[in-house]
């Protein structure tokens, strides 16, 4: 079903472009594409001052991932938060990408656009077809980019229509999934179309779990068929002008059983997003505007298989509002750049449940950010940028005036390597409605956990056949959010200590030829929060990857590894005993054949080893063995 990215998607060299780097050219490798997202204007990568990574639509195909959230689950410096198979959300269960082991740290952007509502940032509701690239940022991103951006910033950029008209019909079968899709090119609109079935899994849970205090017996989960609507609509309004909607609606069945197997409760969803975004962007005037809106409805009923009934399981209604334009300059010469812009933003929450206190239930948050980034350059070999945010909210709780600043340098040491280093503080803000969950203390001692990142890295094409990239950093985040327990057995979220981690990420790709490729990724770190009292372990130490990539006339195969080590302790017992996470272990395989330039058949092999991974600390399991057959055809 899922399948993981390649090592080659973390290590920023596409399988697309290497095979074409047969030249002393640097130009060929992907550390000289132009990033967007990092700077606010177009830098290669090679000369932006932070941790970068570019996945192109090129990637996604050949590494057989399913969805965004899927690619990053396999990039070096990630973590995953996960429920179900390939991110899949359980209403307001979401799955999440977490940047360096900082849960509720990373800011998701389509197109430049916040698309997290609630703290969650979602990456799996735009459809894979449309994807034109995504950039991922590691290191503080507030002072460009605002709350959430704590650890990172992920930015979903989706296709714009081409000049000629195409379309595509693609299907897809396999021992766990299925799914259709039909897209059409059609000049200046493109739209794409995808149903998936979810399939049965018996259990998604590990069993033989027990509570950590008591001992008591935990009740597994598992999961029923269910169904992802996917629709996405682009639209070139004129040369500046570009607008486009994605809507997603995810049905989901999770069911949970008592200890000897019976049905015990049934939970069933449905969660319906819509994401539109208009973007005015001027080449003349050095002028970027986008307007974004996005509406997220999560419904959530649970039958109880003892008293045969149905009850309300919970009730999101919940949008967000974003308008950002920025002006550019070049100074000195074009030696010089000051980026300037201004953030108007609304986020609205409300409970629509049937129960008459709950409907006041009602919250809005509006913001005013100004932000400015000039980079000078001292000589032709070193610049610094410094940054500066002015956060300015006021919501249902509380306001907040908030001051970021950053400062970054990159010294050239060649035309093939720079050196940078990254320094600055980032925040986040409470989830809406989080003020209504918490009975017995006063919401407004709620406060934004925010904090600092220091970095610094290495980038370095060595030759036309092989590349290196180093990053050394350390987080340090005051008033960590943290779940804690009303009386009633209900969840809120509180201050609970800080976080830290320092780490270090290694990441090589070697061209052994015009066929044959191999990747290798590894990172090592100590994330640590102090919520009870004394530092202690909440995430993995080590990650580990690696690949080979073989590409011949018609054929592409991908083989890959994953591995997650060193992990925290377990939220639950396992077999009796206090223990950490079991090691994630994970191989995966495509093999991609093309018998005629507009035809594909792809075949896609996850977790051969037929592991019982834990995704996370609440013991959630990967899925088993699978595999899919798809078949597409353009025309």
């Amino acid at each position: 079903m899922c399948f993981g990215l390649l090592l080659a998607n973390s290590v920023y060299f596409p399988a697309s472009s290497v095979w074409a780097a047969t030249t002393d050219d640097t130009d060929k490798f992907t550390l000289d594409s132009v990033v967007v997202t990092a700077q606010r204007s177009e830098t290669r990568d090679l000369d932006t001052p932070a941790a970068v990574t570019v996945i192109t639509a090129e990637e996604l195909k050949e590494t057989g991932a399913v969805n965004v959230f899927d690619a990053l689950e396999h990039t070096i410096g990630f973590n995953s938060m996960s429920f179900g198979p390939a991110g899949t959300d359980y209403g307001m269960s979401p799955s999440r990408t977490m940047v360096r082991g900082l849960d509720k740290g990373t800011l998701v952007l389509v197109n430049g656009a916040p698309i997290n509502l609630l703290n969650y940032n979602g990456s799996g509701g735009i459809p894979l077809e449309a994807v034109e690239k995504v950039e991922i940022i590691k290191g503080a991103g507030s002072t460009l980019y605002g709350s959430e951006a704590l650890a990172g910033v992920v930015n979903i950029i989706t296709k714009k229509p081409g000049s000629k008209q195409q379309s595509t019909v693609g299907i897809s079968g396999g021992n766990y999934s299925k799914n259709w899709s039909v897209s059409s090119d059609l000049g200046n609109s493109a739209i794409y179309l995808k149903r998936e079935y979810i399939a049965a899994v018996d259990r998604t849970s590990r069993e033989n779990i027990t509570n950590k205090s008591t001992n008591a017996a935990i009740q597994p989960y598992g999961l029923y068929k269910g169904t992802k609507d996917s629709f996405y609509y682009t639209t070139q309004l004129g040369d500046e002008l570009n607008f486009n909607w994605s809507y997603t609606n995810l049905q989901t069945n999770r069911p949970r059983f008592n200890v000897n197997g019976s049905n015990y409760m049934l939970y069933k969803y449905d969660d319906i997003r819509n994401n539109l975004n208009l973007i005015y962007d001027s080449k003349i005037n050095n002028v970027k505007s986008v307007l974004s809106f996005n509406k997220r409805y999560s419904f959530g009923d649970k039958y109880t298989y003892s008293t045969g009934k149905w009850a309300i399981s919970e009730r999101y209604n919940m949008y967000g509002l974003n308008w950002d334009t920025q002006k550019t300059w070049q100074l000195r010469n074009d030696l010089d750049t000051l980026i300037a812009g201004i953030t108007l933003a609304q986020e609205h929450y409300n409970d629509p449940s049937t129960d008459a206190a709950a409907i006041r239930k009602n919250a809005l948050r509006n913001s005013l950010a100004v932000y400015g980034s000039y980079t000078y350059a001292v000589n032709p070999n070193f610049s610094t940028t410094l940054g500066l945010r002015g956060h300015f909210i006021d919501d249902y709780a509380t306001t907040e005036n908030v001051f970021l600043p950053q400062i970054q340098t990159l010294y050239k040491i060649n035309d093939n390597t720079s050196w940078y280093t990254n320094i600055g503080k980032s925040f986040q803000m409470p989830a809406l409605n989080q003020y209504f969950s918490k009975q017995d203390a006063d919401f407004n001692s709620l406060k934004p956990q925010q904090g600092w990142n220091y970095e610094t890295g290495l980038k370095k094409i060595i030759d036309q056949s092989q590349s290196f990239k180093l990053a050394v950093y350390h987080m340090d985040i005051k008033d960590q959010f943290v779940w804690k327990k009303n009386a009633d057995n209900t969840d809120y979220m509180t201050n609970a200590g800080d976080f830290r981690n320092t780490g270090i990420e290694a990441e090589y790709v070697k061209i052994l030829n015009d066929n044959w490729k191999y990747n290798i990724g590894f990172s090592y770190s100590n994330p640590e929060n102090n919520e009870n009292g004394s530092w202690e372990q909440c995430n993995s130490k080590i990650q580990t990857t690696a690949g080979v990539t073989y590409n011949k006339e018609k054929w592409l195969t991908n083989l890959n590894f994953l591995f997650l080590g060193d992990r925290e302790e377990s939220y639950y017992r396992i077999n009796g005993a206090i223990s950490d996470i079991p090691d994630r272990i994970q191989l995966n395989a495509t093999i991609n054949f093309h018998p005629e330039y507009n035809q594909s058949v792809i075949l896609n092999l996850y977790n051969i080893l037929d592991r019982d991974n834990s995704v996370n600390k609440y013991e959630n399991l990967d899925l088993p063995f699978n595999w899919t057959l798809s078949y597409n055809y353009n025309f």
